[in-house]
């Protein structure tokens, strides 16, 4: 009876300690880590789409996703182990709402990565104001150019010359 008493207070301890298996670091490459996206309108969503790739000896566990504003999100499934030699796709979404002017921010991602621990992916937009005028300037100078001023009643369309439009020169791209 003694012996079953003590087999089972072993048995226990037996199973945790052969099931503890400690993962080394492994290396981690992102392609395109550090980005500059054109101007965003003010409202507009900005979508990111990251390749995270495990180049190291070890599988890569990730334990934290973190983003450095509220205003970004993560939309696809927040992948939480890539095998040695495979890769994860992150896609995240930046809503301008709340930014107005350039925008950086960093999103990083915690694990077993060489050598620190993180991983760091950069990016930066200006976010611009929606205007309520879409025209270019050179409509708005026809405009004012075919309509009679009007602090001046004597002066009629054909008193304005259009000639200096015709003789400026475009470029091709």
């Amino acid at each position: 009876m003694k012996r079953i008493y003590i087999i089972l207070l072993l048995l226990p301890a037996f199973l945790c300690i052969s099931c503890r298996k400690e993962i080394g670091g492994t290396n981690v490459r992102i392609k395109d880590p550090v980005r500059h996206y054109i101007p965003l309108l003010q409202g507009d969503d900005l979508q990111m789409i990251w390749h995270l790739y495990n180049d190291g000896p070890n599988p890569l566990i990730i334990s934290d996703i973190q983003p450095a504003c509220s205003a970004i999100r993560l939309i696809s499934e927040q992948p939480s182990l890539i095998p040695v030699g495979d890769s994860a796709i992150m896609v995240f979404v930046y809503s301008s709402e709340e930014n107005i002017n350039l925008a950086k921010h960093t999103i990083r991602v915690f694990g077993n990565i060489l050598p620190d621990g993180v991983a760091e992916m950069a990016f930066d937009v200006s976010v611009v104001r929606p205007t309520p005028n879409h025209s270019d300037f050179e409509e708005r100078l026809l405009k004012r150019l075919h309509q009679p001023d009007p602090q001046h009643p004597q002066t009629r369309r054909n008193d304005y010359r259009t000639d200096d439009l015709q003789t400026h020169e475009y470029y091709e791209y």
